[in-house]
């Protein structure tokens, strides 16, 4: 499936920035369904997508393939429906926002676009799939991106300069681009902003 099929499928633009990547090349993988990318780790285990963006699961985020993004819409709101059983208060989702699924941690929870009416660039959410709770994460695809490699960087010990970092540091803005290059990134890590709890719900 391509991302444009996605896209009318679910009736939503993704980022520039995200169609920018993708017509790269590297995103082809995710053309591919889940369990292809799964067989292929699985008879393969030396196999490592070190030109496919987030092909080794940048910052503990594994991008959905395509062809399973409506179905990770669907999970994802039925996940909300139950939400609002369990808090009552809660009468519906706000109407003005409309959550998108394009990955996943290990956890099982939801990076999210979320779109809203004003805007035309979506923000990153994270969906908590056992708490329930929304948090923001991002302002920008771009800044998403940047998170992520910071987080990739300290968690893994993985260096600044290797091929796979440089390869994906490369989509950054200049103003990201010069913080990786003249800042420690532990000194980065500190400074990251903690997420904060979004309230996308009618009361």
């Amino acid at each position: 499936m391509e991302l444009r099929d996605v896209e009318i499928c679910l009736g939503i633009q993704f980022p520039e920035l995200f169609h920018t990547i993708n017509n790269s090349g590297m995103m082809d993988y995710l053309r591919n369904s889940r369990e292809w990318i799964e067989d292929k780790i699985a008879n393969d285990m030396n196999y490592v997508w070190r030109g496919d963006f987030f092909g080794e699961w940048m910052g503990d985020c594994w991008l959905f393939a395509f062809e399973n993004l409506p179905s990770a819409c669907d999970e994802l709101y039925e996940c909300l429906n139950f939400d609002l059983k369990i808090y009552p208060e809660r009468q519906s989702i706000n109407p003005l926002y409309r959550l998108v699924p394009f990955a996943h941690r290990i956890s099982g929870d939801k990076y999210c676009f979320l779109y809203e009416d004003v805007e035309q660039e979506p923000k990153i959410v994270v969906y908590g799939h056992d708490t329930g709770d929304v948090d923001l994460w991002a302002t920008s695809f771009e800044e998403f991106l940047y998170f992520q490699i910071v987080v990739e960087v300290m968690d893994k010990d993985r260096e600044i300069h290797s091929d796979y970092i440089k390869a994906h540091i490369q989509w950054l803005n200049d103003a990201h681009k010069r913080l990786l290059a003249e800042t420690p990134t532990k000194d980065i890590w500190e400074q990251l902003p903690e997420p904060q709890e979004l309230n996308i719900w009618t009361f």
